[in-house]
């Protein structure tokens, strides 16, 4: 969409702001193709967490009350 020169013309910006101005249910996105393989996508490319193990022993009745709330909320 940009020109040789690497700027917008008056058209273009003209075009971009209609658009910017749509709910994204009103924009036609039929030309732009979906991207259904991700087989070459890489995980944690960006973002390690640094994770550490742990062991804790926990009494019966407090992982009783662990799990009546998660299923409760």
């Amino acid at each position: 969409m940009k020109t040789k020169s690497g700027k917008f013309t008056e058209q273009q910006i003209a075009e971009l702001k209609y658009l910017e101005s749509l709910p994204d249910d009103q924009i036609n996105t039929i030309d732009v193709p979906e991207m259904l393989d991700w087989s070459g996508a890489r995980q944690g490319l960006f973002y390690r967490p640094v994770k550490q193990q742990i062991t804790i022993r926990l009494d019966t009745d407090v992982i009783h009350g662990f799990k009546k709330l998660m299923k409760s909320g």
